[in-house]
């Protein structure tokens, strides 16, 4: 960096490969430097920004995959800490795939190991939902803990079992969605069965989708309080 002291013309000069601009007084004249296009795509001292970008381009089309194949059941309300907290999720269960070197790692290959699928198992997809979930798995059945965090009390608690079926290579599959199941939540313990997919297609999602309800007149009506969607197990076809 240094100080042009004089120069011709009404206009600042104009010299390849430096910036000039006034600064306290004085005409500051320093060399281009910092990102550009060209150079944080060929520039070897931007390698890991590549790779970074690569990585975190291919996690947010994954997560959008799951988020849109789930779209009918994600809570309406919080969308935007929903998709941010789940892209934060995503992102770090890269840290599972030890196939492939930094840059070329993927969520398909994360799940295939069992510490990807830990990190994903008992994730609530609404960072503010109404309820948490202890759960374990015995002879493909859901052992369930269901506790209400809302102030208030609620008297029934509706329990949905579902299965999103799909290939994450090719983005083809199905959601397949249970029935309403209503309990109290003073229940301590509850088992239901794992939904059988038939004919999968890809990976299987087991998630639980949780709301508060009412009962009036025999019709079990939805309550405003912050419903949950969350990840059970992972398995393979």
């Amino acid at each position: 960096m240094a100080r042009i002291i004089s120069y011709e013309g009404k206009r600042l000069p104009n010299i390849k490969g430096y910036v000039i601009y006034p600064l306290n007084n004085s005409l500051i004249i320093r060399t281009v430097s910092g990102f550009t296009k060209e150079g944080l795509q060929k520039n070897p001292k931007y390698d890991l920004c590549r790779k970074n970008a690569t990585e975190f381009g291919a996690v947010s089309k994954m997560g959008k995959l799951l988020r849109m194949s789930l779209s009918d059941v994600l809570p309406r309300k919080n969308r935007l800490a929903i998709v941010n907290a789940f892209t934060k999720k995503m992102h770090s269960l890269l840290a599972f795939d030890t196939v492939h070197e930094k840059g070329k790692r993927t969520i398909a290959t994360a799940l295939t190991t069992e510490g990807g699928k830990a990190a994903l198992k008992g994730y609530d997809f609404n960072p503010a939902s109404a309820f948490v979930v202890n759960y374990t798995i015995e002879d493909k059945h859901f052992i369930l803990q269901v506790h209400n965090t809302c102030a208030h009390a609620i008297k029934w608690i509706g329990l949905r079992l579902l299965v999103l079926d799909i290939d994450l290579a090719t983005t083809e599959g199905f959601l397949h969605v249970g029935t309403w199941q209503f309990e109290n939540p003073k229940t301590l313990a509850l088992s239901y069965p794992m939904p059988e997919v038939l004919e999968p297609v890809g990976t299987l999602f087991y998630l639980l989708e949780l709301e508060a309800f009412t009962l009036n007149d025999a019709t079990y009506m939805p309550l405003n309080e912050p419903k949950g969607l969350v990840f059970l197990d992972i398995v393979h076809k």
